[in-house]
């Protein structure tokens, strides 16, 4: 795209020519600042479970460029409006403290979700600069409002944010990757001082074409996985919260949500993205692929824990022995009904009727591999892992006719001492999910 600019006395026809071959209508918002309407986002008819069994990371891309229909479908989808006023993700306690810096090659650009527009923010190409650890037409820089949020709650938001751009540029046949950025990387851009930044991720074309082959080699006492008739594109659009909690779920269900949450994905990576020949994904990203979180269950008739596979190949370790079945099983912990005392240690005591309450819980001993990500100071990197465990299992109740909500442990001791947790484990958040 060519820079434009608007003269404050009288308009030049070339300019005219210029935004009208570009189908730009631009808009004084400040004294340098043009606002960019973006196409209305694309309509994708890749199946929900789909999206979740290809999410991958990718990091390297080619020089071709991302159409302005094709960003315009991803920024809707990371934290734009629906029809009915809400917006595409649900946020931390109704709070929307995120901020999209869209890098192109000839300026910066912040996304206007309300009007659906790009803002210039400051000329020139950025991308090397905030996006350094792979080369990308577009680089999305993910900030969050201090004045609104603390880090915990803004990497939580910004986890939402970054399932979506996954799976909506998957479907397009786009690739991405989250880099996480603290100190953030964005800064040499002039962010104001009430913004902070978490994450940037690169956006193109995948230099190695997606491949997939469908294995899911499921050996397991819970039901396999059934992909729904609900899109990405629909999940998005119905997805909903409710405060009321009532009914009871099928094991299917709880199968399907335990693993939209933190599973294995069925499919076999052949494309040659990541360090082995063969790679088996998870439907969630986590910080250097520790998934350091547990995945604690409480229904009425007892305290569950699930256990996504009953091997976790990591750092090579298992990586390229293809052929091992994916084995998740979910065991008892606690015999009785516990969901009064969780429900009266969150922040919506109204859970105590719901079903299914999934709960993550960070083991802190499982954070320090390779570098040591244990810690307060790290924290917030385990709070994206587990907001993008809840918003998969949002997304996936939609598509079951379930509805669910996101809540918060107002005295994790409490819930510490119910899920008898260890030292250095600590609940996260809390989702419940309701049948009506």
């Amino acid at each position: 795209m060519n820079k434009i600019r608007i003269c404050k006395k009288g308009v030049v026809v070339a300019v005219i020519l210029l935004m009208c071959s570009l189908a730009i209508v631009p808009t004084m918002t400040g004294s340098s600042q043009y606002t960019f309407e973006l196409p209305p986002p694309l309509t994708t008819e890749m199946i929900l479970e789909e999206s979740m069994m290809r999410r991958m990371s990718v990091r390297e891309f080619t020089d071709e460029p991302v159409t302005d229909e094709e960003l315009a479908t991803i920024l809707w989808a990371a934290h734009g409006l629906r029809d009915d006023g809400k917006r595409t993700i649900p946020g931390i306690n109704g709070i929307h403290a995120a901020v999209i810096y869209v890098l192109k090659q000839e300026a910066a650009y912040t996304y206007d979700s309300l009007n659906h527009s790009l803002v210039h923010y400051k000329d020139g190409d950025w991308r090397d600069i905030v996006g350094w650890q792979y080369e990308a037409p577009i680089q999305l820089g993910l900030c969050w409002n201090t004045d609104l949020a603390d880090i915990n709650d803004g990497a939580a938001e910004i986890a939402q944010i970054g399932q979506n751009i996954y799976f909506m540029a998957n479907a397009l046949n786009l690739g991405t990757v989250s880099c996480g950025q603290r100190p953030p990387a964005i800064e040499p851009l002039g962010i104001p001082d009430n913004q902070d930044g978490i994450l940037v991720m690169p956006l193109g074309h995948p230099a190695h074409s997606y491949d997939f082959v469908y294995k899911p080699r499921w050996l397991s006492v819970l039901p396999k996985i059934q992909q729904t008739e609900m899109s990405l594109s629909d999940a998005i659009i119905q997805r909903n919260e409710t405060l009321s909690f009532t009914g009871e779920l099928t094991r299917q269900q709880e199968s399907q949500l335990l693993w939209a949450g933190y599973g294995y994905s069925y499919y076999l990576d052949r494309s040659n993205n990541t360090l082995g020949s063969l790679d088996r994904h998870r439907t969630t990203p986590s910080a250097h692929g520790y998934y350091p979180n547990d995945m604690y269950v409480v229904k009425e008739t007892g305290i569950y824990r699930y256990f996504p596979n009953f091997y976790n190949p990591v750092y090579g370790l298992l990586r390229g022995i293809w052929f091992l079945p994916v084995i998740p099983f979910m065991i008892k912990i606690k015999q009785g009904d516990y969901r009064t005392e969780i429900a009266q240690a969150s922040s919506n005591p109204s859970i105590e009727t719901s079903p299914f309450i999934i709960i993550p819980v960070l083991d802190d001993s499982k954070a320090n591999r390779q570098d040591d990500f244990s810690g307060e100071d790290f924290r917030w990197l385990w709070y994206y892992d587990a907001s993008s465990t809840a918003y998969n299992i949002l997304l996936e109740a939609t598509a079951q006719g379930l509805i669910g909500n996101i809540v918060f442990p107002n005295d994790a001791e409490i819930i510490h001492s119910v899920l008898s947790l260890k030292n250095d484990q600590y609940p996260l958040l809390i989702i419940p999910v309701s049948a009506e």
